[in-house]
């Protein structure tokens, strides 16, 4: 409790006065300019023009060589923005048809972040590449860039003898919006011999939070209701295979009907699903985490469970709400709306695999029911810059088993900016959990989480202090615990650099120490480290994370061995075709099953880019653990992964992904191989068809001898259309 005492004690201190962003009123345009692939902008004389921009990567100093007119207004249904891009180099843009949000090949691009709310909580970005490619995404200052956001809208872009024009439509029912001021940014991304940047309005990189720092905009035509139903329906074909249990079972072929619906006004967004289909989204890859007490953890892909699902997920020592415990849904709801003080997300669901999810936090005899999810949020907004006070609850009960089966959570967050330098977040949850055991008994369980951050950071240094605490009953069966029973703390000082000339691109540097222990106060791990990154002119990259002293329990909390660790990598990405990544990890650390001393060994590869219309990313590595007193092999594990996409014309394309991890050893054999390949027609983010083939083998459980077979394959399709009224 010192960690979040000393926050509070120094809130009064530490406060100050918040940037001052820019603000312009943009004009509405009478009709809607020309969306022509072409570099005529006759028809946007009336639109309002921005040029003075600054560099915002790699430093914020310095002159800005790419000169970059910007043209926008309010149109009667949508915001246009017209972004004439210049390049002294033209021959070095960097421009190829692509996948829509992909950038493998490291693209030139152009992009407007809106924030329709102007509450600083989070933006959505919609970039365009020099030949009208698309990438949007969702963005926060706590949590970063979600690409698996899509959204509505039109762009075009051409290549022009002294850089390129792109132009975006951005439609106001697409958008979360508000009367009153709007956040408003246009980037510009340009690849060189460093990865350049460029914004208007200028940013700074003394300030914290990036969101707070955007123009306010005034003028947005909210009256204007423009076509707020987005209706998607949709049929789906699968012909299946489920060996895994029986080598004989047949095909079964399933044909069914669904639909998604949105409705967007100023102040609500309603959004449905019925039977949604997620067939295109990439499978899961194993990380090869070996000899660790933590659960893996895999991102969410859905895009139904993507977007507008901020509010749910605040930062903290554990995931209270995470939308991937919704297995498989029937259908889906949710709503979410604002007003000037406050926001808030309600979302229901159905999951018709739901008793699976419960088995999988110790339910027993509950497989093949289904659960009724609930989570909803509130926030309220304590500046302008983004700082906020947040409620989060959630029930998820189960569907014809024993009564009150399944659990509830409740959590408050704390997200608090201070000043220029200092950001606070804080978080504490409780939940309860009664699940259904073998013997017919039910077993009910409480615990809470609680977590105290506080972050320094100016233009050179930065520190950090973090206090989180995990108590052994906490079941999170609506979201995700990465382990129960410990505490952890963790302190961070470093020095960072950037610069736009020189050898040098950025630089960084720092040292750190963490102290983790279980509920009853016996250690599990303890280290200090030092960690350091310098990337060059030419793109070139070193990176060393060094545990240079530390110490480690087994499971048993009483044997422990000292450990030490270094991570280290070198990457090359000035080529758009091939952006190389080589990493070696060496450490000496402790079998966690048997508490003998051991050492481990990790290297991997990875390559990704851009071959004329097609798009990759390969990865390989291998991570062994060997008994240090013999050599003895206890674990070896191996991956190669691949994706790759093929844009053609008329957005017809061609994607495929693929994987084998393999892993032997005394304590484990076993391997996993998949392939899904298939065609697809994409016009826009929700009009799509596609039909493919996925196979993947296992080892074979049946077999006496190790053999491998096929535990999975079949056929897919989906047509689906997007009509907006």
């Amino acid at each position: 409790m010192r960690v979040p005492a000393l926050t509070l004690l120094c809130l009064p201190l530490l406060a100050a006065q918040a940037p001052n962003p820019p603000r312009l009123a943009i004009p509405r345009l009478a009709q809607a300019p020309s969306m022509g692939r072409d570099a005529d902008l006759s028809t946007w004389k009336e639109a309002l023009v921005l040029t003075e921009f600054g560099m915002i990567m790699p430093d914020d100093k310095g002159e800005n060589r790419w000169p970059t007119i910007v043209h926008v207004g309010w149109g009667p249904d949508a915001l246009y923005v017209a972004v004439e891009a210049k390049d002294p180099e033209p021959a070095k843009i960097h421009a190829a048809r692509h996948m829509r949000d992909t950038n493998n090949g490291d693209f030139d691009f152009v992009g407007v972040d809106l924030d329709p709310s102007g509450k600083g909580q989070s933006i959505a970005r919609f970039f365009v590449t020099p030949l009208g490619g698309q990438i949007d995404e969702i963005m926060t200052d706590s949590t970063g860039e979600n690409a698996s956001y899509d959204c509505l809208w039109d762009s075009t872009g051409v290549l022009t003898p002294d850089g390129y024009v792109v132009k975006m439509r951005i439609p106001y029912s697409s958008l979360r919006r508000r009367p009153g001021d709007w956040a408003f940014r246009i980037l510009r991304v340009i690849p060189r011999e460093r990865r350049y940047g460029i914004s208007w309005p200028r940013m700074s990189k003394d300030v914290q939070c990036d969101i707070c720092q955007m123009a306010r905009v005034s003028g947005a035509p909210v009256d204007k209701p423009g076509s707020p139903f987005l209706l998607i329906p949709f049929a789906t074909y699968a012909r299946t295979q489920s060996l895994e249990t029986d080598p004989a079972a047949r095909p079964e072929s399933k044909t069914r009907l669904g639909m998604d619906l949105r409705y967007a006004t100023t102040a609500l967004t309603f959004e449905g699903t019925y039977r949604p289909d997620f067939a295109t989204a990439d499978a899961d890859v194993d990380p090869l985490q070996i000899n660790s007490r933590f659960r893996v953890f895999y991102p969410e892909r859905r895009p139904f469970f993507l977007e507008g699902m901020d509010l749910l997920s605040p930062p903290s020592a554990q995931r209270q709400f995470f939308s991937r415990s919704i297995q498989s849904p029937l259908y889906g709801l949710k709503v979410s709306g604002q007003d000037s003080l406050a926001s808030w997300t309600v979302l229901h669901a159905k999951d018709q695999d739901g008793g699976l999810m419960l088995s999988a936090n110790g339910a027993r005899g509950v497989d093949g029911l289904p659960t009724r999810d609930t989570a909803a949020a509130l926030r309220l907004q304590l500046d302008g810059r983004g700082s906020g006070l947040s409620f989060l609850g959630t029930d998820k009960r189960l569907q014809g088993g024993p009564d009150s089966t399944g659990g509830q959570s409740g959590g408050i967050y704390l997200d608090q900016y201070l000043g220029s330098e200092f950001h606070v977040i804080g978080s504490a949850m409780s939940a309860t959990s009664r699940l259904p055991q073998a013997d017919g008994g039910i077993l009910s369980q409480r615990g809470t989480s609680t977590s105290a951050e506080l972050d320094w950071n100016t233009r050179h240094w930065f520190a950090s202090a973090v206090n989180q605490t995990t108590s052994p009953g906490l079941v999170l069966v609506s979201g995700f615990t990465d382990l129960r029973g410990y505490r952890q703390q963790t302190g961070t000082f470093g020095w960072q650099g950037t610069w736009n000339g020189g050898r040098f691109s950025q630089a960084n540097a720092s040292l750190r120490g963490r102290r983790l222990t279980w509920w009853n106060g016996n250690p599990f791990d303890r280290a200090v480290g030092l960690s350091a990154y310098v990337e060059t002119a030419d793109r070139w990259a070193w990176s060393v994370d060094w545990d240079i002293a530390g110490r480690t329990w087994a499971d048993d909390e009483v044997t422990s061995n000292a450990t030490r660790n270094i991570n280290m990598a070198l990457s090359w990405k000035k080529l758009s075709w091939a952006q190389l990544l080589a990493r070696v990890i060496q450490g000496r650390t402790i079998d966690l099953a048997t508490g003998a001393p051991a050492r481990i060994h990790t290297t991997s590869f990875s390559s990704r880019g851009a071959v004329g219309d097609v798009c990759y990313d390969l990865t390989a590595q291998r991570t062994e653990l060997n008994r240090e007193s013999d050599d003895l092999r206890l674990v070896r594990a191996r991956k190669l992964t691949t994706t790759a996409t093929y844009q053609m014309p008329r957005f017809f394309y061609l994607k495929a992904q693929a994987f084998v991890v393999r892993y032997d050893g005394s304590e484990i054999d076993g391997v996993d191989k998949f392939l899904k390949a298939f065609l697809g027609w994409q016009p826009n983010a929700f009009t799509n068809a596609y039909v493919g083939w996925s196979g993947q083998r296992r080892r074979d459980p049946l077999a006496i001898l190790p053999t491998e077979r096929m535990v999975e394959r079949g056929l897919f399709a989906k047509l689906a259309w997007a009509m907006q009224f």
